[in-house]
């Protein structure tokens, strides 16, 4: 298409057209949910549109002649116009037929361009779900990787952990950003505690040992009862190497790890779990079946060693 310049040629069945009420209320509040920066926020900045989010829902005709006008003012390539135009067809459906697969197919938008703004639509829909139907096509290279995964974590329906877990395993993002890394890390804890160990160990040396003590702290302070029970166990019967074993002891017997609760306790368990001698079986701490935030002592060690059998 290379009359994509024109207005009437791109909107073409409404001159007129403009997002209607409902809409511009939705993506507001997408964007304010999405901590006030929409994909489509960072579209329009890799093409040098600046004030995105002020340009961005366009609150009247004028407004969307005005964006359109912004966006083939880029020196940007053709085919990452076009994206952004195929993004805002999709924004607003004309009855009977299907404006934004038209344009696409008249412009020859390139399928994993197409692909991805299908993805990111949905993503900036809150449709998350749908949106990975896209994303993780293996045909795609991955475009704002570390965004989408900590999207995912913030911000799936019911802190439902299976979507950020899924995305990682399938596009495998390099994490280069700690805000991120933490959010993925705690998403993983919530999912499960091996996988959260295994992962903490290919982050590099000193994100190993954050992230080790983080999983720690998270087994200890984020649960509680039947399920700190059942974390507990699983931390201790992870297979520590010499490093994570001196990691382990100092941070709940010397380190910051000390005052949380049920450190003492982990550490005992510990000690069971690989022979080593426990002095604080004399004082009958076990036989005495005291409970640790509602999870009988001798119940939990009985778990542990069945864990471990």
């Amino acid at each position: 298409m290379d009359d994509f310049e024109d207005f009437e040629v791109v909107f073409s069945s409404n001159l007129n057209v403009a997002y209607d009420q409902q809409t511009l209320k939705q993506i507001r509040h997408n964007r304010q949910l999405m901590e006030n920066e929409l994909f489509v926020d960072r579209l329009l900045r890799a093409l040098g549109v600046k004030q995105a989010s002020e340009l961005y829902p366009p609150e009247s005709n004028e407004s969307l002649r005005a964006l359109h006008e912004r966006i083939i003012a880029s020196s940007s390539p053709d085919h990452h116009k076009h994206s952004v135009l195929y993004y805002l067809l999709k924004d607003v459906p004309q009855p009977g037929r299907e404006a934004a697969e038209e344009f696409a197919k008249a412009s020859y938008l390139p399928d994993k361009y197409k692909t991805f703004v299908d993805g990111i639509w949905y993503m900036d829909r809150l449709k998350f779900e749908r949106a990975l139907d896209y994303l993780t096509e293996p045909a795609l290279i991955p475009t704002f990787p570390e965004e989408i995964l900590y999207t995912l974590c913030r911000h799936a329906p019911d802190n439902d952990v299976t979507l950020p877990v899924a995305y990682y395993h399938t596009v495998s993002p390099s994490i280069t950003s700690n805000k991120v890394l933490e959010t993925y890390f705690l998403t993983l804890c919530r999912a499960s505690i091996t996988e959260a160990f295994y992962f903490s160990r290919t982050q590099g040396d000193l994100n190993h040992r954050v992230l080790f003590e983080k999983l720690i702290i998270f087994v200890h302070a984020n649960s509680s009862g039947a399920i700190k029970a059942t974390r507990a166990v699983e931390l201790i019967s992870l297979p520590l190497n010499d490093d994570e074993e001196s990691w382990f002891n100092e941070f709940l017997e010397e380190g910051e790890g000390r005052t949380l609760p049920g450190a003492s306790d982990t550490v005992i368990m510990k000690k069971i779990a690989t022979g080593r001698p426990v002095p604080e079986l004399d004082n009958g701490a076990i036989r005495s079946g005291r409970k640790i935030d509602g999870v009988n002592w001798a119940t939990l060690t009985g778990s542990m060693r069945m864990a471990q059998q």
